[in-house]
């Protein structure tokens, strides 16, 4: 049987101080910390695509799955010119999961 895309999958975190811990995430959580992971050291915001959700899944992976997620505020121009935040991995993750899974 075929996996859903953002089933949960756990991955390993490697905090600042060199300890690791594996963390179980799914769903838009896990498509926000892959879209982070994607992005590199430059990050991403919420007015790159991440949805108007994406400081909810960000709080969600910091606060209660324990990911270490950096954040900075940033203005921006436009038609509604204001601030936002710009955030990034703040350590290495590494998913656990085997390429062949969630392949058809």
């Amino acid at each position: 049987m075929a996996q859903k895309k953002w089933a949960k999958a756990p991955y390993i975190v490697t905090l600042p101080n060199g300890e690791t811990q594996t963390v179980i995430i799914g769903g838009r959580v896990r498509w926000a910390i892959e879209e982070l992971w994607k992005a590199g050291p430059a990050g991403r915001t919420g007015r790159e695509a991440l949805g108007p959700r994406c400081a909810a899944y960000i709080w969600q992976a910091k606060h209660v799955h324990g990911i270490p997620i950096a954040d900075a505020w940033e203005s921006h121009e436009g038609e509604h010119p204001g601030r936002h935040k710009r955030w990034w991995l703040d350590s290495e993750i590494l998913s656990c999961i085997q390429e062949s899974e969630g392949q058809s």
